[in-house]
């Protein structure tokens, strides 16, 4: 059963730099730090509620972290979902003909790990992760809501909810902001599943450059958004001033994105 997020990855060119900000700046706590050597690669986790971020640094330049670094800078590299049997999940996609990068676990910052071709599920690469029994465990909401830009939220629905098991629980019309959300609930954060309204905004014309894809942000509820905005410009960082959401009834504002490591941080408030 998959039951939660439990972190998304970025990639960075140094993990130490990075966590003068997620861990120093924004106050996460470190929980696992270690270098995976089959994988080449530095990982460390930093827990924010139920969620964590992981931080990957290549430690080789001959792998697929190094390479995907090179390609794209530090950005979101996947979003990984906690299950309590990962060869049952596994064993049950490979039933439905899912295309898999991994069709058996291997060790993983997360514990064992696997993971789903972003081809499956409309250009996200998803890891499916079983964590150990000492692993972080978190009760507090962590994430808001993630989101990733599809062409068609009710055709990106079909697939999410094969491929994971999460339906999709609502549908606003944010049209004012030029888009439509489907919202799937897993654990305490929403995935948000963001269409263009017309084909000739900057999101389809982007979707139709670069296709669907993640949103490289994590947006984190607080509940005074001033003050919060305050904090992070008293500690140097660029935060926009906050303005109404396309979701009703909320304001965001936004720290920015080549600041925080490649990983958009959006401030949301309800109100």
């Amino acid at each position: 059963m998959i039951d939660l997020i439990h972190h998304v990855g970025i990639v960075v060119h140094s993990a130490d730099d990075a966590l003068g900000f997620f861990r120093d700046t924004m106050g996460l706590t470190v929980s696992e730090d270690r270098i995976i050597e089959e994988q080449g690669v530095r990982g460390v986790l930093l827990a924010i509620g139920e969620n964590e971020i992981e931080l990957l640094q290549p430690t080789r330049d001959d792998t697929g972290i190094a390479r995907y670094l090179e390609s794209k800078g530090e950005i979101l590299h996947h979003i990984c979902f906690r299950t309590n049997d990962i060869r049952a999940e596994l064993a049950r996609l490979q039933a439905q003909g899912i295309e898999l990068i991994d069709e058996s676990p291997r060790d993983g910052l997360a514990g064992e790990i696997a993971f789903i071709h972003p081809k499956a599920m409309h250009g996200v690469l998803i890891e499916l992760a079983e964590p150990p029994s000492h692993s972080h465990t978190g009760t507090e909401k962590g994430f808001d809501h993630l989101a990733a830009m599809v062409s068609d939220i009710d055709s990106a629905a079909e697939d999410w909810l094969q491929v994971l098991g999460l339906g999709l629980s609502a549908k606003i019309d944010a049209s004012d902001h030029g888009i439509l959300i489907g919202q799937i609930i897993c654990g305490q954060t929403v995935m948000e599943l963001v269409q263009p309204v017309t084909n000739d905004s900057p999101l389809a014309e982007r979707i139709g450059s670069i296709g669907e894809h993640p949103a490289s942000m994590i947006a984190i509820e607080v509940s005074d958004i001033e003050e919060e905005i305050s904090r992070y410009r008293s500690a140097g960082m660029t935060v926009s001033d906050f303005s109404p959401g396309p979701i009703p009834g909320t304001l965001r504002a936004s720290l920015a994105a080549q600041e925080t490591y490649g990983l958009g941080i959006q401030l949301i408030s309800y109100v």
